[in-house]
């Protein structure tokens, strides 16, 4: 029965992000939110670009339900309404301010100061980074440093699931996989109201792919990748952070694994634009995802590439937890040394694919004729 209300709540979520995706499409048309071709853009027609309305329904849709079940996770998700209302209060806001920038367009250093304030609007809801363990399993208090990690991640997670939005069903996809992920660990770990919220989270993107895969018909916006990140990051916290006397991972070894996608290209990209001298904010195409697109890659495969990187990466962040604590150290570092390895052998072949080709070494032939 337990396991049935999963199911109901993916089914539920996943039904009503597709019907509702045309209704979102509506609704950019209707507000003038289309996204047009241009030097930097991918896409050759104009595109409705408020998918992201068709998620958040579809993430609240199931909701209702749970009252009229009577089983441990429905009475857990009643003694914890609080936790979910703040988290649904929050995506609200930050679905606000995606809707604004996909109608009319924000500055990025005030849609940055918007996310702080929902961030830490998140915080006063008691979603705080307020202790880590390290390597050998003691635990540390962070006091006043606890406020600006947890800002700091919350912002960082969103902005990152924001910047990889580039090609066709890329965020949807790698978001849904990442929740399938996080719900599995929160069922392992008997989390069964982050459970719930991530496999809500999965249905609703499951349920909108279909729209948004390579040839799209609609993008899922700011108003998706933006409310998608604060989701995912508030969850992160807790599955991890919340609380640390049952906390699932070294350090923070297994969320910096399976957020290692988004992280890493967010950190790789802002790099480079430092080092060029560039606002970190100006837009390019030195995304992962573009770099794949360059190699050869066509929209499908560049995504399903990723989508493979991240399942790997949740793999391997399922196999953390269920090693356990006390384990997870080497299995750590095993994994490090992979993603290293598969790093430096991803460049090598890279730089091979951008090589000229190389002038034939045998005798000249005659001139042609």
């Amino acid at each position: 029965m337990i396991y049935k209300t999963y199911i109901a709540m993916f089914m539920v979520s996943a039904l009503g992000a597709y019907f509702l995706t045309p209704f979102a499409a509506w609704l950019a048309q209707r507000f003038g939110a289309i996204d047009l071709p241009g030097p930097r853009k991918l896409h050759a027609r104009p595109m409705p670009r408020m998918g992201g309305v068709a998620v958040y329904l579809g993430f609240l849709l199931p909701w209702a339900g749970l009252y009229l079940q009577h089983n441990l996770i429905t009475i857990e998700f009643q003694q914890s309404e609080k936790q979910f209302l703040s988290l649904v209060l929050g995506a609200t806001a930050m679905l606000t301010l995606g809707v604004y920038d996909d109608i009319k367009g924000a500055d990025a250093i005030k849609k940055l100061l918007a996310q702080t304030l929902i961030a830490l609007g998140m915080w006063m809801a008691n979603y705080r980074i307020t202790a880590l363990q390290n390597p050998w399993g003691t635990y540390f208090e962070l006091g006043w440093l606890g406020l600006p990690i947890t800002l700091l991640w919350i912002v960082g997670i969103t902005n990152a699931i924001n910047l990889l939005d580039g090609i066709d069903g890329l965020v949807t996809g790698v978001t849904a996989f990442m929740a399938i992920s996080l719900a599995i660990i929160n069922i392992i770990t008997g989390h069964a109201v982050v459970a719930l919220l991530t496999t809500a989270l999965a249905g609703a993107c499951f349920g909108f792919l279909p729209h948004n895969h390579a040839p799209a018909r609609i993008f899922l916006g700011d108003s998706g990748s933006l409310t998608i990140g604060l989701v995912l990051a508030c969850i992160g916290i807790s599955s991890f952070f919340q609380d640390p006397r049952h906390a699932v991972s070294p350090l923070i070894s297994v969320p910096l694994i399976l957020f290692s996608l988004p992280v890493f290209d967010t950190c790789r990209v802002m790099f480079k634009r430092w080092r060029r001298g560039v606002s970190i904010f100006q837009a390019d195409k030195g995304h992962v995802h573009h770099r794949l697109l360059e190699l050869g890659f066509n929209h499908r495969q560049a995504a399903w590439f990723l989508y493979l990187v991240v399942i790997s990466t949740g793999a391997a962040a399922i196999t953390l937890v269920v090693v356990g604590t006390h384990r997870q150290l080497p299995f750590s570092l095993v994994f490090c040394v992979l993603g290293i390895v598969a790093g430096a052998v991803w460049k090598r072949w890279a730089r091979t694919q951008d090589a000229p080709p190389q002038p034939p070494t045998g005798p000249a032939s005659g001139p042609t004729q």
